[in-house]
């Protein structure tokens, strides 16, 4: 059985990925992370509540993309946040590739706290969007 799994995230997240730059997903790999695998599918999912206005003019004609399938290609795991930065690249972890590192981090552990990265480590979940 393949599993299923759904992301919701921010409208410039999804668009990098769209666009074929954003090809990692980062978690801390906690025990809710565990049971990703290769071979897994992803579902990622526009969030609809920050919109710009020209995006919510196509999403109201229907020609909005608003969900992107995936494929976990691989699993690859980092001691912390600034290796797997280091290794997969900016862009690939969705992040523009003139940020700093410093900042990049800020933007990940708004959502996750520094002493679970130290504890656990980060997992980046290598996917591949499925062809439509």
């Amino acid at each position: 059985m393949v599993d299923i799994y759904t992301f919701e995230i921010h409208s410039l997240e999804f668009e990098r990925i769209l666009s074929g730059k954003k090809t990692a997903q980062l978690l801390v790999n906690d025990s809710k992370h565990k049971d990703y695998a290769v071979g897994n599918k992803i579902t990622f999912k526009r969030s609809l509540e920050e919109l710009t206005e020209d995006e919510q003019k196509l999403l109201n004609k229907g020609k909005l993309v608003t969900e992107i399938d995936a494929t976990i290609m691989n699993l690859l795991y980092f001691n912390d946040f600034i290796e797997a930065v280091n290794t997969l690249g900016k862009e690939s972890c969705g992040f523009k590739s003139s940020a700093t590192i410093e900042k990049t981090s800020d933007l990940f552990l708004a959502e996750d706290s520094y002493e679970a990265v130290e504890k656990y480590g980060i997992v980046a979940l290598v996917f591949e969007p499925v062809k439509k």
